[in-house]
């Protein structure tokens, strides 16, 4: 029988699998399927432990889950697939959370108050780098529209 936890899982997987159009395909390699089963994982990560997540995506070893929660950072920073199965991810498992008043797990322990101001701070870290990756890109669009508009004038 499952728990509750583990029924809202499999119910957020079947919610992201309708989002973003695919079937998650547990057996599949290719990196686009990969991709989808670890942006959900890595997504779901703060409500459930790792064979939890495992099970979800269709895995039944939780090693899976903890290899797919360390390869996180680097589909991050290189894929724009993953970046936007990820959000996509998010808002579902966001919308779950809350529909089902889940409280995130810190580092799979207890609720704490030291494991919430640490949990902060990381996530506070991850923000203000995403800003300044946010920054960054700003930055280099707008050199290359006054670039585009220079060379228009200069052609004109």
């Amino acid at each position: 029988m499952k728990t509750d936890i583990e029924q809202i899982l499999n119910n957020i997987r079947i919610a992201y699998e309708y989002e973003v159009g695919e079937y998650l395909e547990p057996d599949n390699r290719r990196r686009e399927k990969v991709e989808l089963r670890n942006a959900l994982v890595n997504a779901a990560r703060p409500y459930g432990t790792t064979r939890q997540l495992a099970l979800m995506v269709g895995k039944t070893n939780h090693t899976t889950a903890i290899h797919i929660c360390r390869e996180h950072e680097v589909y991050y920073n290189y894929s724009p697939k993953y970046r936007q199965n990820y959000a996509v991810a998010l808002d579902v498992v966001e919308k779950f959370a809350r529909r089902h008043q889940l409280l995130p797990r810190v580092n799979g322990q207890g609720r704490t108050l030291s494991s919430y101001e640490h949990e902060i701070e990381s996530i506070n870290k991850t923000i203000l780098a995403l800003q300044k990756r946010r920054d960054g890109f700003i930055e280099c669009l707008d050199s290359k529209r006054k670039m585009a508009i220079l060379h228009k004038e200069s052609t004109i």
